[in-house]
């Protein structure tokens, strides 16, 4: 086995190679760049000042034209639809990432059918209970309906 080991050693390091070109070859350009509305780039690396839990606090289900379907402790009036594919989902306490509060959303029909879609969240630039909602398919910015859950 010893043997095996030693005449495959040089896979990993070809390996470890090869992900760090694909890793800095795909970093991101900058928010100028990508056209987004909701504040700069967040840097490469960051280090969060409270840790999550994992306690769902907050959830809320979006209709693609940005109406609140349903919620828990959201707040229906600080939740719009920005633009193509772009939703700020307001809450009724801060809910930023540095403290301690991890989001995930999942494009959802709220009904029967299926749907193509992906969205990201992050922190709304200048509004600490809001969280900015971004949703694609493979042509780019769609509107679609969807859940988003916060948890601590």
């Amino acid at each position: 086995m010893k043997e095996i080991m030693n005449r495959h050693a040089w896979v990993l390091p070809l390996l470890i190679v090869g992900f760090v070109a694909f890793s800095s070859s795909s970093v991101s350009r900058p928010a100028e760049e990508e056209g987004l509305v909701n504040g700069s780039a967040a840097p490469l690396s960051l280090k969060l000042k409270l840790a999550t839990r994992g306690v769902v606090t907050f959830t809320a289900a979006i209709n693609s034209n940005g109406t609140v379907a349903n919620c828990f402790n959201c707040v229906k009036s600080k939740t719009l639809h920005l633009a193509t594919g772009q939703y700020q989902v307001g809450f009724s306490g801060n809910v930023q990432a540095n403290n301690g509060w991890s989001r995930w959303v999942r494009p959802d029909t709220l009904s029967g059918g299926s749907l193509v879609a992906w969205c990201d969240t992050a922190d709304r630039a200048g509004v600490t209970t809001a969280i900015f909602v971004n949703c694609q398919n493979h042509s780019g910015p769609v509107d679609t309906s969807f859940f988003l859950f916060v948890a601590r």
